[in-house]
């Protein structure tokens, strides 16, 4: 600790004028310390920190004078954890329950900037709503005397950029479920329409366990951000950069992929595959993205289900980078287990791009419904859990509902929305145990001018085939009947949404 020019009393004092101490904690500590005229700073400070009074950090605080910043509502800050542009992060106590979490406050230069809070309170906003085991959870957000600050978990660990420094390189495996880990947080979010959009080695921490947890939503995109005042949400430069670069929209929600991809990179050869610069005109070049070195190069003897790995999630043109998270998940499970049964064999780069080509159309195949939504609508509840189950293994996204109304209103709200992933989809109308009134509701939805151009699927019993009326039945909407395979189903949602898929 540095030399101070303090007396016990004196800090004693200032420990009591901020909340710190009680009167009788300061005098009982003096007394132990030796009295008043006899207590030495040093003696004074070792029985407060011996009996857990105060910390090290408030200790050091209150040496020089500072009385204030160590309470944000119910929570005492302990210890002072990292910082970033915008923020710093503590270690706090709630006084009351005495649990322990972090606390994130904005800095004070930017409380007055309304662009940043507002920024700040979205990210806890958005946060709040995600319980994963791979994002930190925010509990709550607030403010106290003019500084806004969210409380979240504190985790024991620290954070992947530390941890990589420190090792300089990561094992393949270790490398690997790690990157598992972020994709599956990733993936969590994204089934909420939230995308990370800053996603590097220090926004990821490290539990005690080796769990990595995504943290920093703070220029996340939401399902329902939406340009304000003509305003936009604010993204990183890496960000705009590669999205200039690969022709991509503002916001493509598969950027979060690529740099996924940068950050295993980085972690197997120890090497960035972005020159590391603060000089905005170098970090805005498009050589920057167009000129990274193969990663091979740094190290010639990586696995090539590994390379393979890397490289589909750094490709530069997005259609052909992995698509979603959950893709992204599923590829680094299979790499791991590729690479635990021994599969390391060095890359070879024409038998691997054929290798990758094969890999894709097997992926493509198990996920033939991402990117659709499905609006079932049935009463039977059997019915309901096997399309649901059936459905979900392909990705597709699945609504249930047994109210016709209900169903059709919510599928065409989503339809008529700006996100053009909401747009494309089917509804299915389950006759079974909804009987007529389903049937009916399926005539009405391809007769309607705004809904007739929807594919749908209408599944009866043997009893109520009989009574379908196919004049009423447009080129898009098919029947099936019961008792109906799902293989059946999954060929008439192939039909009906132009899926074409490639040969197996």
């Amino acid at each position: 600790m540095s030399e101070v020019s303090v007396s016990a009393e004196q800090l004693g004092k200032r420990a009591h004028e901020c909340g710190l101490l009680t009167i009788n904690e300061v005098q009982l500590a003096i007394n132990e310390a030796g009295g008043p005229d006899i207590a030495t700073y040093e003696d004074f400070i070792s029985i407060l920190m011996r009996k857990e009074l105060l910390t090290n950090w408030q200790i050091e605080r209150l040496a020089k004078g500072e009385i204030q910043g160590y309470f944000f509502g119910k929570w005492k800050i302990l210890y002072f954890i990292g910082a970033g542009t915008f923020a710093r992060v503590y270690r706090a106590v709630h006084t009351e329950t005495k649990d322990v979490k972090a606390v994130k406050v904005l800095r004070v230069r930017h409380s007055d900037d309304e662009q940043t809070r507002e920024a700040f309170m979205r990210e806890a906003d958005m946060v709040m709503q995600l319980r994963h085991p791979n994002i930190t959870p925010i509990y709550e957000v607030d403010e106290y005397k003019k500084r806004v600050y969210m409380v979240m978990d504190f985790v024991e660990g620290q954070n992947l950029r530390d941890y990589f420094k420190a090792h300089r390189k990561i094992s393949h495996l270790r490398s690997l479920s790690i990157t598992r880990d972020i994709a599956a947080g990733l993936a969590y979010a994204f089934e909420r329409k939230i995308t990370h959009r800053d996603l590097k080695l220090s926004n990821v921490l490290l539990s005690a366990k080796g769990q990595a947890k995504l943290v920093d939503f703070g220029l996340a995109i939401g399902g329902d951000d939406s340009d304000k005042g003509g305003g936009k949400a604010p993204r990183s430069i890496d960000y705009a950069t590669l999205e200039k670069v690969s022709g991509a929209k503002r916001d493509d929600k598969r950027s979060d992929l690529f740099f996924l991809g940068c950050m295993l990179y980085e972690m197997v050869t120890g090497i960035p595959p972005l020159e590391e610069t603060r000089e905005r005109m170098r970090r805005v070049a498009s050589q920057r993205f167009t000129d990274i070195v193969p990663i091979t190069v740094h190290d010639p003897d990586l696995p090539d289900r590994l390379v393979i790995f890397v490289n589909r999630l750094m490709e530069l043109d997005p259609k052909k980078r992995i698509q979603t998270p959950a893709l992204a998940q599923k590829e680094a499970e299979a790499v791991i287990e590729s690479i635990k049964s021994g599969n390391v064999k060095k890359y070879d780069a024409e038998a691997s791009e054929k290798a990758a080509a094969e890999y894709e159309k097997q992926m493509l195949l198990k996920e033939e419904g991402r990117g659709y939504t499905i609006m079932l609508i049935e009463s039977n509840t059997k019915l309901q859990d096997v399309l649901r189950n059936k459905l979900k293994e392909l990705g597709y996204r699945v609504l249930i509902t047994n109210d016709p109304g209900r169903g059709l209103d919510r599928f065409m709200d989503m339809s008529a929305g700006e996100d053009e992933d909401d747009a494309k989809g089917c509804v299915i109308f389950g006759c079974v145990g909804l009987g007529r009134e389903a049937m009916q509701a399926c005539y009405n939805f391809a007769a309607d001018s705004e809904s007739k151009h929807v594919p749908s699927l209408m599944i009866v019993t043997e009893k109520l085939q009989r009574h379908v009326n196919h004049d009423l039945i447009g080129d898009k909407h098919q029947v099936l009947c019961m008792p109906v395979k799902f293989t059946h189903v999954q060929i008439a949602l192939r039909k009906v949404l132009g899926i074409e898929l490639p040969s197996a």
